[in-house]
C-alpha cells in the first residue's frame, strides 16, 4: 500500500473537504480524489460518504482512522530518527483539566517549550470525562486530569492525591454541613455537572440528606472564587486551587469532612499506542514540575 494515500486519508478527515485538503497538501483536488479511490480499493470498501459539500467517514472508514492517526505518528518517529536527539519535533494533542490547567501546568508548559520548541502543541481544557473518552477513542496523544475510572485500556502515571475543601466567605457564619438530614439556606457556586469534585460533594449531600438553595453554574473557576468570597454561596474545590485566597483571608474553610476528601490527578495515554519524544519529553516535564 502506498503510504501517502493514508496521510490524504487524514487530511481530508482533518480538513473536512477534498478541496481544503488540496491545498493542505499542496497537490490539485483531482490528486486527492485519486489518492482516495485507490485507497478504497486496495481496502475493498469505502471510507467517505459526501454529506452535503463535507466528506463524512463511513463506520469502517471511523474504524480505520485510529490506525491510519497511529500509522501517521510511526512515520513521523522514522523521519526524527536522523534528527539530533534533543531536537523532538512533531505535532503533540494535550487535553488538561481546568483547575489543571490554570494552576499546576504553567511551570510544565513552560519547561516544555524550552526542551521541545519545535513541538507544535494543541492544547484543549475540558472535563475529565471528555478527556478519558477521547484518549479511549485515540483521538488525543496525553491527557491530564483526575481519576474517572479504571479503565484498563490506559497507561497512567499518577501525580499524588489533591484534597479538596469547602469555602466560604469569611461573612457567612453559623453553617455546619458536618449534621446529617438538614436544609443549608446557601447556593453551591460550581462548573458543569460532570465537574469530578462536584460530583463527590454532591454524592455526600444526598448521603448525609442535605440539601442546599439552588446551585450556580460558573466555567471559570476564577469566577466561581470571586462569587464566593461576595458572599454568594459556597464552594468545594482542590486545595491548591483556592489556597492563595485561604491564606488572604479572602476565602474560609469550613470543617466538611472528618478525613478530607480527595481526588488524584494522573497524565495518560491510550495503552496500546507507543509513546513518541514528544510525550516523552512532555510527562517528564510534568514530573520535574509536580512531582
Amino acid at each position: 500500500m502506498d503510504l501517502r494515500r493514508f496521510v490524504t486519508f487524514k487530511t481530508v478527515v482533518e480538513e473536512g473537504t477534498f478541496a481544503q485538503a488540496a491545498r493542505k497538501l499542496c497537490c490539485t483536488q483531482s490528486t486527492v480524489t485519486f489518492q482516495i479511490q485507490q485507497l478504497e480499493q486496495e481496502l475493498s470498501y469505502p471510507v467517505f460518504e459526501k454529506v452535503g459539500r463535507r466528506m463524512v467517514l463511513t463506520p469502517a472508514g471511523k474504524r480505520l482512522l485510529p490506525r491510519v492517526r497511529e500509522l501517521t505518528r510511526v512515520l513521523e518517529e522514522i523521519r526524527q530518527i536522523s534528527s539530533r536527539e534533543e531536537e523532538v519535533a512533531g505535532d503533540l494533542r494535550v487535553m488538561v483539566g481546568e483547575t489543571l490547567l490554570a494552576y499546576k501546568m504553567p511551570e510544565v508548559l513552560k519547561l516544555f517549550r524550552i526542551k521541545a520548541p519545535k513541538v507544535r502543541l494543541s492544547l484543549q481544557s475540558v472535563n475529565c470525562y471528555a478527556i478519558r473518552d477521547s484518549l479511549l477513542a485515540d483521538d488525543i496523544d496525553l491527557g491530564v486530569f483526575y481519576r474517572v475510572g479504571h479503565d484498563d485500556a490506559l497507561h497512567m502515571e499518577f501525580f499524588g492525591k489533591q484534597e479538596l475543601v469547602l469555602v466560604t466567605s469569611p461573612l457567612l457564619q453559623n453553617i455546619d454541613f458536618t449534621h446529617t438530614d438538614q436544609h443549608i439556606p446557601v447556593n453551591f457556586i460550581i462548573n458543569e455537572p460532570q465537574c469530578v469534585f462536584r460530583q463527590l460533594f454532591e454524592s455526600t449531600l444526598r448521603e448525609r440528606k442535605i440539601t442546599l438553595d439552588s446551585t450556580i453554574e460558573l466555567w471559570s473557576i476564577e469566577s466561581i472564587k470571586k462569587c464566593v468570597a461576595s458572599n454568594l454561596g459556597v464552594s468545594f474545590l482542590p486545595r491548591f486551587a483556592v489556597l492563595r485566597e485561604l491564606e488572604s483571608g479572602e476565602l474560609r474553610e469550613i470543617p466538611f469532612a472528618t478525613v478530607p476528601l480527595s481526588i488524584t490527578a494522573l497524565c495518560a495515554h491510550h495503552a496500546g499506542r507507543t509513546a513518541s519524544p514528544a510525550m516523552k519529553t512532555f510527562i517528564e516535564c510534568m514530573r520535574q514540575c509536580l512531582s
